[in-house]
This record gives C-alpha cells, structure tokens and sequence, in this order.
C-alpha cells in the first residue's frame, strides 16, 4: 500500500508541476478549456525520469 501511496505522491507532484510550467507559460486556461489532462503528460514525464522509452505519435 505505502508504495502506491508513493507512486500517487509522485504522480501528483509532478502533475503539480507540469500545470504550474503551463501557467508560467500563459497557456494552462487555454488548455483546460480544451480538456487538456496534465495527469497522462505527467504519467510521461515519470515514465522517461525512469528511463523508459516514451513514444511520441503524430496523428
């Protein structure tokens, strides 16, 4: 239990962060008024902090 507590701990920081980046950067209304989820970039941005490769698709 206490490691998924940490993994949530961690995916929420870092959540924390990305939209706190998006702020910064002027455009975090436009995308929430998009339905932008910062929860699946923050999923990437953990997943290349380990080490895994993270594909990007252009559709």
């Amino acid at each position: 239990m206490a490691d998924k507590a940490a993994e949530l701990a961690r995916l929420w920081k870092v959540a924390e962060a990305v939209v706190a980046e998006l702020e910064r950067q002027g455009v975090a209304e436009v995308l929430a008024n998009l339905g932008f989820d910062p929860t699946e970039m923050a999923k990437a941005v953990i997943k290349a902090a380990d080490g895994d490769v993270v594909p990007f698709t252009t559709d």
